[in-house]
């Protein structure tokens, strides 16, 4: 009767092939063109993060208006109205009565970074894509 003998390579390996290498390298490639992007100027991070909030706070205090809420009233202060439509409100009459209106969540830098982007014009909030200029004294982002 014969035997079958299995023969296992003990072949002794001392470091990492070059396969190995090249796919550390590879992702190291990888983590690398993720992050330093993230090292230089976040001034284009804030600025998108502001125009996507003036958009928003906008576009809700224009639905709003439309059905008979108004957030703007007799309020002059750009970054009231908007912390007021962060806040919300409730319509109390018409066909959107009971209809919530608000944009939660917004942090006040949000707000006041959304209310560089946005301007009062006959009681009516205008969404601008232009940064307006900044006040002396007022620090920006």
């Amino acid at each position: 009767m014969k035997t079958a003998s299995i023969h296992t390579s003990t072949r002794l390996t001392k470091g990492f092939s070059f396969f190995e290498m090249m796919m550390f390298v590879a992702i190291i490639g990888i983590i690398v063109a993720i992050v330093v992007p993230m090292w230089g100027n976040n001034d284009a991070f804030y600025a998108a993060r502001d125009r996507r909030n003036a958009q928003e706070l906008v576009s809700i205090c224009i639905m709003a208006q439309a059905a008979g809420l108004d957030f703007v009233e007799n309020e002059t202060n750009l970054v009231e109205i908007l912390r007021n439509i962060s806040h919300g409100r409730n319509v109390e009459r018409g066909a959107m009565k009971g209809r919530w209106f608000s944009v939660p969540g917004l942090s006040e830098e949000d707000l006041e970074g959304a209310a560089n982007y946005v301007s009062l014009q006959d009681g009516q909030l205008h969404y601008s894509f232009e940064r307006k200029a900044t006040r002396p004294g007022i620090t920006s982002l």
